[in-house]
């Protein structure tokens, strides 16, 4: 899972980066109105949007916004209706899933394929990450940021109190958890929200069953993964890291429990890579010295969530246009400011990343490591529907609240809102 919505972000690097693709733009023979819908309306997205704008500019395309709001709730309203009156935007900010399936069965994406083949996109993305990028085997969408979603985060002083060490394992985790709560601090800083507890369980799920099995119940949905003992006791698990939560305060938001964190009120929080800027600041500003580390039990696997622009049928002369946006956004020094600027990954498996912080440096090591051995696996918001994601939300949120449900009543009540059989 990925937050609604990542942290503002302070683009005070902005006018530096700017420098990069100044002089690196080549005209295109053939300008074109580009029309782009996104929800990327934050400041902290202002500087990677200076860079496009700047490259397309440069190309001699005209940029346009097709709007969408700030939420991608939005955005994916408007580009319905687009899409029904026969007005599609050459492309548009999404989830992958919940385009290519969808608007590839209409016959409404674009295709991009030729370009990802002249460019050897099939080289430098992970396998895993192509296959959501692609409508029956042709790529139609083009990958912006991922993060790791497996990442524990953890107040080095406060686990100094404690005496203990960034646990390796769930059976450190917890002896870790009792060690923090005696000195008086909340061992898990955790908002409670739908899509944080999902978020949750995939960490538990992955650590406490591995990859293969990750694979088989949380993204093919298998029932009898889901039927099985192994998915019970991930439940267990799950359900246990409730006690060293602070359960008088239910549903906030994430970046509240991580300033619980910096604050020193709570010891740890397990939450995707998105969280790194929000420490990394707090640091810089010598608020917090701050540790990152796998999920217990996870490494070498990485559950990436992906952010994504999807392609859609244009007239021939704006085709130049949606194909020079596509190749930016897949190049090397727009991949690196985009991702600088909003604090994730390059997705490209060849990206520099001197420039970035020590946590993102290990993610980028621990995301080639895995795409190298197999263990690389999409989160459920990349890689399931949306209905099935918000209705698996509402399930594990009851069961987080209510201590008297059971595991069985929870894999019962998931397998069902597949709509898969056992």
């Amino acid at each position: 899972m990925t937050p609604p919505r990542n942290p503002l972000r302070s683009c005070t690097r902005a006018a530096i980066l700017l420098a990069t693709l100044a002089c690196g733009g080549v005209r295109t023979a053939m300008a074109a109105e580009l029309e782009v819908l996104h929800y990327w309306t934050g400041g902290e997205y202002a500087g990677a949007l200076t860079l496009l704008h700047g490259r397309m500019a440069e190309q001699g395309h005209d940029w346009r916004d097709a709007g969408g709001g700030d939420a991608q709730a939005d955005a994916i309203t408007l580009l319905r209706k687009r899409i029904a009156a026969g007005n599609p935007p050459a492309a548009a900010q999404m989830m992958p899933v919940d385009a290519i399936g969808q608007w590839g069965r209409q016959g409404a994406l674009g295709g991009i394929d030729r370009l990802a083949r002249d460019e050897g996109w099939d080289k430098l993305l992970p396998a895993a990450v192509a296959a959501t990028l692609k409508y029956r085997g042709s790529y139609v969408a083009v990958p912006v940021h991922v993060h790791r979603n497996n990442w524990l985060w953890m107040n080095a002083a406060v686990l100094a109190r404690a005496g203990v060490r960034a646990p390796g394992t769930w059976q450190e985790f917890f002896a870790a958890a009792e060690a923090i709560r005696r000195i008086g601090v909340v061992p898990l800083a955790h908002g409670g929200q739908p899509w944080q507890n999902l978020h949750l369980l995939e960490t538990v799920v992955l650590g406490s069953a591995g990859p293969a099995f990750y694979r088989r119940a949380l993204v093919e949905l298998d029932p009898a993964a889901l039927a099985s003992p192994d998915m019970e006791r991930a439940l267990q698990t799950f359900r246990r890291l409730k006690r060293y939560t602070d359960i008088r305060r239910p549903e906030r938001d994430w970046t509240t429990a991580s300033q619980e964190v910096i604050r020193g009120v709570a010891g740890m929080q397990l939450m995707g890579e998105w969280a790194g800027p929000v420490f990394a600041d707090a640091q810089a500003a010598g608020r917090l010295d701050y540790a990152c580390a796998a999920a217990p039990a996870s490494a070498p696997s990485y559950i990436f969530a992906l952010d994504s622009v999807v392609t859609f049928k244009v007239a021939a002369a704006k085709a130049p246009a949606q194909r020079d946006f596509a190749s930016a956004l897949m190049s090397p020094p727009v991949q690196r400011q985009l991702n600088l600027a909003k604090g994730a990954l390059p997705v490209r498996l060849d990206a520099d990343l001197a420039p970035f912080g020590r946590c993102a440096q290990a993610s980028g090591a621990a995301y080639r490591l895995a795409a190298r051995g197999g263990t690389l696996v999409p989160s459920m918001g990349v890689a399931v529907a949306p209905a099935v994601v918000e209705a698996l939300q509402a399930i594990v949120t009851d069961y987080w609240r209510d201590d008297r449900m059971a595991p069985r009543t929870v894999v019962a009540r998931m397998i069902a809102a597949t709509g898969r059989r056992p």
